[in-house]
């Protein structure tokens, strides 16, 4: 029964532990690119991991009935952090060496793990918590994710910078697991003994269920659009580098500073969502990416255009995550089965699209240089723009159709 709220003191542990959620994120997504340019791989190399790495939220509904089963969620979380922080650990013993496919390995299994830790935290959210409780701990899952990022990207860089490659595998394992403990202190019931078979039954109706639907197929589309993948941000890390960019400029642009922009823009795209079409705000976040990939574009290579571009696409990207999840939580509002799994098919669908948005990048990259990168991001921004407003077109017009046809 979801019948408890999440008020005082019971607020906490889902904080907490978003914050493991948030440090586990900071290591995938600004650590390793910086790390692997700091040893030596290229630009192509780090695209083309950038666009491997899509791969385990792709599966990731496969995977997430495992969270459903056997023991607590709760201890499902502790478990899938403490798995991750390992995984990564491991993965640095090797990302110096000559087994390439080994580190790659560990990292995306690092990253399997990671979707599952953030699938128990909706679970648990979904089964113990009314829906007020639950609206709060998306707002927590938001700013705790948001701040472990911040901290975890910080710590990770600056450790990188400063100490040996002795202390990095340490402070990893420190940020993701002490938190992830807060985990036991959240008050969820046993489970009750299910049918066999019943989450794979259960899962296969849902997606029978959204893909069905008008609104749902409207929404594939969305997360399957080269608009506002935010794919520049696999690079970004990296190209700190290129772009002589100092320790200071690197360590808080990737690190608290982006982080916080990020959290500005999160709350721009939510205020936004409050007074216009959510479809809308997204259209003009994928616009506002397209410019700043034009301004890499032209300027030249330099740390003032390095800061200036990365200040505009953390604030941008901050709106386009938002909306994003306004327009799919709006989607699957309706569901009354397993919101947690249609929010994994539409999460899968959109690391779809960074997929291949990465590939086509690393790929025109690997052609034509540096300026091509930027190029053809901000194409296919643009492209997917007009798909999409000609699909916002043609759903704001049906409604007006059968309003004509009833009237005659």
């Amino acid at each position: 029964m979801t019948s408890k709220s999440l008020s005082g003191y019971s607020i906490i542990p889902y904080l907490i532990i978003s914050l493991s959620i948030g440090m586990q994120s900071a290591f995938f997504i600004t650590e390793i690119p910086y790390l692997m340019r700091v040893s030596g791989f290229s630009i192509e190399t780090i695209g083309w991991y950038s666009s491997a790495a899509t791969i385990p939220y792709i599966i990731q509904p496969l995977i997430n009935p495992l969270t459903d089963a056997w023991i607590r969620r709760r201890s499902w979380f502790v478990i899938t952090a403490v798995a991750c922080s390992l995984s990564i650990v491991l993965a640095l013993q090797f990302i110096g060496s000559g087994h390439r496919y080994v580190f790659f390995s560990l990292v995306m299994l690092g990253q399997i793990l990671y979707g599952l830790a953030t699938a128990c935290y909706g679970g648990l959210a979904a089964t113990t918590l009314d829906s007020t409780g639950r609206l709060r701990a998306s707002n927590m899952l938001n700013m705790g994710a948001q701040a472990g990022g911040a901290l975890g990207s910080t710590a990770l860089l600056a450790v990188t910078h400063r100490s040996s490659a002795y202390s990095l595998p340490i402070v990893v394992v420190t940020l993701i697991c002490l938190p992830a403990l807060a985990a036991l202190l959240i008050d969820e019931p046993a489970r009750e003994p299910q049918p066999s078979g019943s989450s794979a039954g259960t899962f296969l109706a849902e997606v029978r269920q959204t893909l069905r639907s008008r609104d749902g197929q409207l929404g594939v589309v969305l997360c399957l659009c080269p608009a506002g993948t935010i794919a520049l941000n696999a690079f970004l890390p990296a190209l700190a580098i290129d772009y002589h960019a100092p320790e200071w400029m690197t360590v808080s642009l990737n690190g608290f500073a982006g982080w916080i922009l990020t959290l500005i823009g999160i709350y721009i795209g939510g205020l936004a969502c409050l007074r216009i079409d959510p479809r809308l705000v997204y259209i003009a976040s994928a616009v506002a990416m397209a410019f700043v990939g034009i301004y890499f574009a032209l300027t030249p290579i330099s740390p003032f255009n390095y800061a200036v571009a990365s200040i505009a696409y953390c604030v941008v990207q901050g709106a386009s995550i938002n909306t994003c999840s306004a327009i799919v939580f709006e989607l699957i509002s309706k569901s009354k089965v397993s919101s947690s799994t249609q929010y994994s098919i539409f999460y899968a669908f959109g690391s779809m699209a960074q997929l291949y948005v990465l590939s086509i990048n690393t790929h025109v990259y690997a052609r034509h240089g540096l300026v091509a990168l930027f190029t053809a991001d901000a194409v296919l921004n643009i492209a997917g723009v007009v798909v999409l407003l000609v699909l916002l077109k043609m759903s704001l017009s049906r409604p007006v159709q059968r309003a004509h046809q009833k009237a005659a």
